[in-house]
């Protein structure tokens, strides 16, 4: 009778099992849901939250919540479903303003009406959304090239349990007021506020598209020549390395731009692969290969994925300690490192790989199963920072309501 009568006094709707268990995270289910219909109405919602008090884990596409250390509560499900319209868009301008549900497909097919896109390219993304990318800063395979979600936000909205919407940035690009504040929720994995609505700055189409593949017989070359190449000019839009069967290793390299532009780059970059010893693949790149690339990190099975940050030169080494029965996808260009394994090699590789990144670096734990997260220590050790970071956690969130547990050092 209690925990019924704790069900139906928390804010938000009732949901059944089968709602339950689709709006699960790492095991535990939600009591009700919540989806609001702006982003005045979630700051209304977060106050109910609040005041109840009620632990809140933000939901938009649902690509990310493999991420983060599992919740040490979870009453209510807050969704952003219903907040999908683009609310202002100036192509000439290259700005828009969207809600935080959209999703990254429809957000890039109103962009391309125009012939204009957003470069950023996060995983899933008929399911991704905007608010989504923004928490979990998810930005695909071209950010050596193009950036990061940073790059491209110029203002943002967000709804605080105190009831009240922030607004930050601006609307053209010149626009830098509230940037800092801007930035805090970039990353944060909705721990300080849920994102409600997002300004950003596009870019024109290209004009064309290529790839080159190229094989090599050790990932120190393939890593050295990922690498010159991004420091070049005509630096590829992406560049990944990637492990393959045949006991070698793969450098996939996509270009963009006018159609000279491209040319000249796939030919300085045929060049680089040769003076390294490189093979080129002449067989033809099935049409999915860089959708495939861009999930790879999302797996839809009890795989664990291992991410490792470090400095581009720290790159080498930690590939040294990826074990041999993992694989791996990384980004040459930006000291990103990939693995994907088996459960039960996940704490030993966990370990070596932390070793091996060193001071500079950082690795956590991007998706894993329940049960193992709790195990692991997912985010590793707090930053130097940490102290400031549990401070605007409590002034913004004194409660403790939002997504509570699951980012760094436990907020």
């Amino acid at each position: 009778m209690g925990v019924k009568a704790r069900a139906q006094a928390l804010p938000g709707h009732e949901i059944n099992v089968d709602e339950q268990r689709g709006l699960s995270v790492d095991g535990l289910l939600p009591s009700t849901v919540m989806r609001p219909e702006d982003a005045d109405d979630a700051a209304r919602g977060l106050r109910l939250c609040d005041l109840a008090p009620a632990a809140v884990v933000v939901w938009g596409g649902g690509t990310q919540m493999a991420l983060g250390a599992p919740p040490r509560k979870y009453e209510v499900a807050f969704s952003t479903e219903r907040m999908t319209r683009l609310l202002e868009y100036e192509p000439a301008d290259l700005t828009c303003r969207v809600e935080a549900g959209m999703r990254l497909s429809d957000l890039q097919a109103a962009l391309g009406a125009q012939g204009q896109r957003l470069p950023l390219d996060p995983p899933h993304p008929e399911r991704a959304t905007v608010g989504g990318m923004v928490a979990a800063n998810t930005n695909g395979l071209t950010r050596g090239r193009y950036g990061t979600v940073r790059d491209w936000v110029i203002g943002i909205a967000v709804a605080y349990p105190s009831g009240k919407v922030a607004r930050a940035g601006g609307k053209v690009v010149k626009n830098v007021a509230g940037y800092d504040l801007m930035k805090l929720h970039i990353g944060a994995l909705g721990t300080l506020g849920v994102v409600a609505e997002v300004n950003f700055k596009v870019q024109a189409r290209p004009e064309m598209e290529a790839t080159l593949l190229a094989q090599f017989d050790a990932p120190e070359t393939t890593l050295e020549v990922g690498l010159k190449l991004a420091h070049q000019y005509l630096a590829p839009a992406a560049a990944v390395v990637l492990d393959s069967d045949a006991d070698g290793w793969t450098l996939a390299l996509k270009f963009e731009g006018y159609a000279r532009e491209v040319q000249a780059a796939k030919d300085q970059a045929v060049r680089f692969v040769r003076e390294a010893g490189g093979t080129l693949d002449a067989a033809e790149v099935p049409p999915a290969f860089w959708d495939a690339a861009r999930d790879w990190s999302t797996p839809a099975d009890d795989d664990v994925v291992l991410r490792a940050i470090v400095p581009l030169t720290s790159s080498p080494r930690v590939m040294a300690a990826v074990p041999p029965d993992a694989r791996v996808l990384a980004q040459p260009a930006s000291g990103l490192v990939d693995v994907r394994l088996a459960a039960p090699s996940a704490a030993e590789a966990l370990s070596r790989l932390r070793l091996a990144a060193g001071a500079d670096g950082q690795v956590v734990v991007i998706a894993a199963p329940a049960a193992l997260k709790q195990d692991l220590d997912v985010w590793g050790p707090p930053p130097p920072g940490f102290p400031i970071m549990r401070a605007l956690k409590q002034a913004l969130d004194p409660n403790g309501i939002l997504n509570p547990g699951r980012f760094v050092g436990g907020i």
